[in-house]
């Protein structure tokens, strides 16, 4: 197979540590709403050597329970990548995120259920936003992409807050709700708030990602609980480099 430029919608999933654990929800989403997203190949290191086919449910639970970092899988086509975090452990700030990029629209009804059927009481944020420009080298999505998604929210487990332009469609979680539900046009959904279009967050919710002072680039204002003091930064940021 050789090497094609494509598009793909880019799906993030932003959590307190604390969240039911991912496998288990991933595989009921993907079997109820995206069967694509059911994993072929898993791995936590390339090249990817589980076979879902061969490993089954236990083998990709405790590939899971044993990776460091990330899970990633490849699925099915249009499922070119997806990546769940590990079991969160002492090296995890406040947030760990999940993601899938899929050789979609935004407007994919399929994606729009299955993100939203991940959700639970812990769920911060999950968003969609394309990327454009990256090459599939075989079954591998390489990047970076020419036309970048939504600025990821979330480095070494500290949530920045929302993102400073809204997305082609995003979940809120029950933690914004509060803080949104006159601000902006949302359904409500799974415990949350589905937008898809309307007025953005008020600016006192956005992150300021491109700030060059870190201190700088979170939100004024977040749900309780997802802010962390100076010290726990270096404190992670210390383990995270001790991997």
């Amino acid at each position: 197979m050789g090497e094609r430029e494509l598009d793909v919608l880019t799906v993030r999933i932003y959590e307190r540590p604390g969240a039911a654990p991912i496998v288990p929800r991933w595989l009921t989403a993907a079997r109820a709403h995206l069967p694509e997203a059911l994993p072929v190949r898993f791995g936590d290191t390339e090249p990817l050597r589980g076979r879902f086919g061969r490993a089954g449910e236990q083998g990709l639970l405790a590939a899971y329970a044993s990776s460091d970092q990330f899970l990633f899988m490849i699925g099915s086509p249009p499922v070119h990548h997806a990546s769940v975090a590990a079991p969160p452990g002492p090296k995890w700030g406040l947030t760990v995120s999940h993601s899938l990029d899929v050789e979609t629209g935004p407007d994919d009804e399929r994606v729009r259920r299955f993100a939203p059927a991940l959700a639970g009481p812990a769920t911060v944020y999950i968003s969609a936003s394309v990327a454009g420009g990256l090459l599939l080298d075989g079954r591998t999505l390489v990047g970076p992409p020419t036309d970048p998604p939504e600025p990821y929210l979330a480095a070494l487990g500290d949530w920045l807050g929302l993102p400073p332009s809204p997305p082609s469609w995003c979940w809120f979680g029950p933690g914004y709700v509060p803080l949104l539900r006159r601000a902006v046009k949302a359904e409500p959904l799974a415990g949350g708030l589905f937008r898809t279009g309307g007025p953005w967050v008020p600016a006192r919710l956005r992150a300021r990602p491109h700030e060059s002072d870190p201190a700088n680039r979170h939100a004024r204002r977040m749900p309780r609980g997802l802010r962390r003091s100076a010290w726990r930064q270096m404190i992670d940021a210390v383990r995270s480099g001790g991997r």
